[in-house]
Parts: C-alpha cells; sequence; structure tokens
C-alpha cells in the first residue's frame, strides 16, 4: 500500500500554537483479477408494497445481473423481506444461472419493512461460506422500520456484531424519497461497507455492479489507522467519517474497511499545535527533524500475495519551527482533501439542523464554513468543497428547510465526501466531486419522437 501523510503546514512559527490540517492518503495496491481470494455476497432485498411496480423490477434485473457476472468459485444468496424475511437462492455457488434467474423473477411485492430480520436471514446465509472468503450483504430499502426490530441503535449494534464476529461487511442502498438515510448511512459506517442514494429505479442495476465488482477486486482488507497524540499536540479532531473505537492503550482506531485495486482513501485531522520551542541560536530544542505532533500505525491484510498476509506500517508526524515568516509555506496539494472533508463535515452538521427546523444554525454552520475554505486561498483547489456549501446553501436560504430528496441527497454527499474513497460510486445527479472516478448515471431513455 502507498501510504503518504501530509501537513498543510509543515513549519509554523515558533512559541506560536495554531492549527494545523493532516490528510493521510492511503492508496491500494493493483491487484490481478486471476489473484483474488474467492468472495460470498448476499443481496438483501426489500420486497415491501412500496417497492412494488419498478424499483422492485430494476431490483430484480440488478439480481440477475449479479448472476450473469459471478465468477465459477464465487457464492451467492439472495434473501427478501417484507413482514418476514425469506431465503431465495441459498449462499453457494451458482451453478444453475437460467434456474436461479427464475426464482427472481418469481419475487412479488407485499407487505410492511422488517429490515433487520432481512439482514440477520442473510447474515447466516453468509456464515455458511468458508472463514477464507471475503463476505459482503447489500442491503436495500425504500422505507422506515416499522416491524421487527425497529429502534435504530439495536438494528446498528446487530450489524456491528455481525462485523466483528463473522466479518460481514455492509453496504446499504436507501431508494427513494421514504427511506430512513441516517439509518442506512449509519449501518454502512459501522460495518465498513458503502451507503448509496438513489433517486431513480434505472441506477439499482449499475449500483449492484458497482458494489459487486469492488468485491470481487479487494486488495486491501479491513483497514485501520491508530492513532496517539504525542508531546506537542494538544488536541486533535478527525473530518473523515469512519467508524472508530478507544484500544485500552489510549490510542483511537479508525476503521476503514476495505480497498479495491488501485483506490485511494483520505482521512482529513484538524491538529491543534502547542507553541513550538527553539534554542537561542534558532536551532529547534529537541530534534531538526521537527516536533512529535503524532503517531500513526496503519494495519491492513493485504491480499495482492499468494497468501493473506497482515501489513502494519508506522510513521511518526513531525512539524519544524522557525522564526522566519517568510519560512511558511501551505502545501497547495492538501487543500483539496481538507476542503472535500471540511465541508461535508459541515453539510452533515447543517443538514441535521435543517431536519429540526433550525434554519438559522444551519445557514450559520455553512456560512462559517465557507469563510474557512476561502482562507485556505485557493479557490481552484477547493472547488468539490465550495460547490457543496453553495449548493446547500441555497437550498435552505431558498425554501427555510430541506424537503426529503434533498436531505437523502445532502446526507449521501457529506458522507461519501468525509470518507473519500476514489472508487465508491457516487450516485447523485449533479457532478461527481474531482477524486470519486465512478460515476452512476441512469441510461439514456430513447428519443420517442417519430421520425417523418
Amino acid at each position: 500500500m502507498n501510504i503518504q501523510a501530509r501537513l498543510d503546514h509543515a513549519t509554523i512559527l515558533a512559541n506560536q500554537g495554531r492549527p494545523v490540517h493532516l490528510a493521510l492518503d492511503l492508496i491500494a495496491p493493483h491487484a490481478e483479477a486471476t489473484s483474488r481470494r474467492p468472495m460470498a455476497f448476499c443481496a438483501v432485498l426489500d420486497r415491501s408494497g412500496s417497492m412494488g411496480g419498478e424499483p422492485l423490477s430494476k431490483a430484480k434485473t440488478a439480481c440477475e445481473s449479479i448472476i450473469r457476472n459471478l465468477r465459477a468459485d464465487d457464492q451467492f444468496a439472495l434473501v427478501v423481506f417484507d413482514d418476514h424475511a425469506e431465503v431465495i437462492l441459498p449462499m453457494g455457488t451458482v451453478t444453475r444461472k437460467s434456474a436461479a434467474i427464475q426464482a427472481i423473477r418469481r419475487i412479488h411485492d407485499r407487505g410492511s419493512t422488517n429490515l433487520t430480520a432481512g439482514w440477520m436471514l442473510g447474515r447466516d446465509e453468509l456464515r455458511k461460506a468458508p472463514d477464507s472468503t471475503t463476505r459482503r450483504t447489500l442491503l436495500l430499502s425504500d422505507g422506515h422500520l416499522n416491524v421487527g426490530i425497529t429502534a435504530p441503535e439495536e438494528v446498528a449494534r446487530v450489524v456491528s456484531d455481525g462485523l466483528e464476529r463473522s466479518r460481514i461487511r455492509t453496504a446499504t442502498l436507501g431508494f427513494g424519497d421514504g427511506y430512513d438515510e441516517n439509518l442506512l448511512e449509519r449501518l454502512a459506517s459501522c460495518s465498513g461497507g458503502n451507503f448509496y442514494d438513489a433517486n431513480s429505479a434505472e441506477k439499482l442495476p449499475a449500483i449492484f455492479e458497482a458494489e459487486l465488482e469492488g468485491l470481487q477486486r479487494t486488495a486491501c482488507q479491513n483497514v485501520r489507522v491508530r492513532v496517539r497524540k504525542l508531546d506537542f499536540c494538544e488536541n486533535w479532531i478527525l473530518y473523515a467519517s469512519y467508524h472508530s473505537v478507544v484500544l485500552p492503550d489510549g490510542r483511537i482506531e479508525i476503521s476503514l474497511g476495505d480497498l479495491t485495486s488501485d483506490e485511494s482513501a483520505t482521512l482529513v485531522f484538524h491538529l491543534d499545535v502547542l507553541p513550538l520551542p527553539l534554542l537561542p541560536g534558532g536551532e529547534p530544542s529537541a530534534s531538526l527533524e521537527g516536533e512529535r505532533l503524532v503517531e500513526l500505525e496503519i494495519l491492513w491484510d493485504d491480499l495482492t500475495a499468494s497468501d493473506l498476509a497482515s501489513r502494519t506500517h508506522t510513521q511518526t508526524v513531525r512539524i519544524l519551527p522557525t522564526q522566519d515568516p517568510a519560512d511558511i509555506r501551505i502545501d497547495e496539494d492538501v487543500i483539496p482533501a481538507v476542503a472535500t472533508q471540511c465541508a461535508g463535515l459541515a453539510v452533515e452538521k447543517a443538514t441535521d439542523a435543517a431536519n429540526k427546523q433550525e434554519t438559522q444554525k444551519a445557514v450559520s454552520i455553512l456560512r462559517e464554513a465557507l469563510v474557512k475554505l476561502e482562507a485556505l486561498g485557493n479557490a481552484v483547489k477547493a472547488a468539490d468543497g465550495i460547490e457543496a456549501l453553495r449548493s446547500l446553501l441555497t437550498t435552505i436560504e431558498d425554501y427555510g428547510s430541506l424537503d426529503a430528496r434533498a436531505s437523502k441527497s445532502a446526507k449521501f454527499r457529506s458522507s461519501h465526501m468525509r470518507k473519500m474513497k476514489s472508487m465508491a460510486a457516487w450516485t447523485l445527479d449533479e457532478q461527481a466531486p474531482s477524486y470519486s472516478v465512478k460515476k452512476i448515471t441512469p441510461p439514456q431513455k430513447p428519443d420517442d419522437t417519430s421520425k417523418s
């Protein structure tokens, strides 16, 4: 894995504390498709009454596409849920693809939304796959929890337990304007999976294919970053949106999930730096390399080797003091990540405020974030973040609140921007951020204008 840790200010004025930003870039190696390990994929589909018609039809088409693209050693299962959950295709290699497709086509809509029962049955199917396989669930829903376990905290606990005990990562796909975006984003984040938002049924097959392709091209599994605050870091805040825990030794462990072949992911930290001393002659008091801010330990399982190999990289981030203001320069290559994740965090906070009818609070959050990004001094490199902030600010100022669709789009936007995974599919109709290389667009409908 290629690992780069960069400060926007590697040198600051001596004896003056100030905030700096640290961007940690992780880039997975290229993985040949022929060398990958077997995988187990389970689709869990909402077939409640609200999914009737085109949504369920497109979801079934998406599952048929998965069947056609499975490799010989891949395992697949399909679970559906309404009031109850049901296994349509049990976990295993699909040797009779035509029969599997016919079973999918017989699915019809009915009942309510027992999402937790669907996920748990999918978990049980994935547990049948050998321990050596990579396990992934894709959970599709268009509604809120209304049957079975309905407390979001309890559902998140169940999904987190599935990762801890059975190594099952959960990707979530919210369709339409009626699903609970906070719940689905939370389930994906707590298990290291992707969160997708689809405003049209035409996008469903491409999203399913993107998730399968990512699973089949996994290069690094279980990527974690452990952070320890050192001598001259007073405090730090993570702008990126990943699940984190406190380790027994006091370090914070941040879980990024898996990275696919050639995929990049970025974490941005806000670091409050204590005043850095200089000796009378102008030399740093401790080391010519600079004063210690944080220690980073990056751990992952490498799937590009012939056998699964656990890797560890340790790095100390340092910063230099100076008495000459001319020595202070910003690393402009760090600006895009800082702007993107700072904006993503502001969009999330403003969206939550707007949904609580706290309009002025939402506007203040966005305006303050805009001032911070404009102070970075390079509007071109900060463009992704600035555009996201201005777009949401205009919507809130024009309408005073967010409708269901705008809220879901904002939740997806903030989640995607705060993870900055280059291969995660961008599903909004607007232009994708510059770091994203995969954009889902619905197929163009044929022109029905008759020609003479």
